[in-house]
């Protein structure tokens, strides 16, 4: 099984280095058969550069670039389609480069994918989870927007506004995703469900970045999540 780890980043040169060292570090401990692909999401600073350089020093790092301008807003969305479809593993993993993540929730998920099911979840809101010290209102957003898809959807898991997350790479080419910003995290994960691949969740510890400027805009993120959740609403109920 090789695993694909999608990594989005947009100006993310204070963290770039430090996040390619962290995951590449992690999946040779576990002796796994992997590969990055750092996605340069429009960066105007030196994080085009970063990616190259580790590119030309480790066969297993191959970043895709994304062009455009400032004025598209946040294209984290289309940074995670465009990174998954250039990955060549077996199960791909979401993971943000601001360095928020926990590495030893990867090889949680891996496990939980190898027990049979199709996408997992790294939850900060199930038992043995944590938002860490992320933002209260950002916390009470995020949870409550995985409420509000589990009364609507059935969705059987708490965390599904954060992209953090694996899933098998038959999943992605088997569901269309419109979403373009931050609510691509919740699309793919109701679509998955509606379409009945097996969705499960181990608990994570978020940690809130430290370097870098935050692209977490709190109003826009509400909008994505009720468009991205009417739509799917209205999809239902024409079919």
């Amino acid at each position: 099984m090789k695993i694909s780890f999608v990594i989005p980043l947009h100006n993310e040169a204070d963290n770039a280095a430090a996040m390619l060292d962290r995951v590449s570090q992690f999946a040779a401990s576990q002796h796994w058969h992997f590969e990055i692909i750092p996605v340069n999401d429009r960066s105007s600073d030196k994080t085009p550069q970063i990616l190259n350089r580790y590119a030309k020093k480790y066969a297993y790092i191959h970043p895709v670039h994304r062009q455009g301008g400032a004025d598209l807003g946040n294209t984290i969305g289309l940074a995670l389609t465009d990174g998954t479809k250039a990955t060549t593993g077996d199960v791909i993993i979401w993971t943000m480069g601001d360095m928020s993540d926990d590495t030893q929730t990867y090889k949680d998920i891996v496990d939980k994918i190898q027990d049979g099911y199709d996408m997992v979840f790294g939850s900060r809101y199930m038992p043995g989870g944590s938002r860490g010290n992320l933002d209260a209102v950002k916390a009470f957003l995020s949870s409550n927007g995985t409420l509000l898809a589990r009364i609507l959807f059935g969705v059987p898991v708490h965390d599904i506004t954060n992209a953090f997350r694996g899933f098998r790479k038959d999943v992605f080419k088997k569901i269309k995703l419109t979403s373009t910003s931050f609510d691509i995290s919740p699309e793919f994960a109701i679509r998955a469900h509606l379409k009945g691949y097996r969705l499960s969740e181990v608990p994570t510890v978020y940690t809130n970045r430290d370097r870098g400027v935050s692209k977490f805009k709190l109003w826009h993120m509400t909008q994505a999540y009720l468009k991205v959740y009417w739509r799917l609403i209205r999809e239902r109920f024409a079919s």
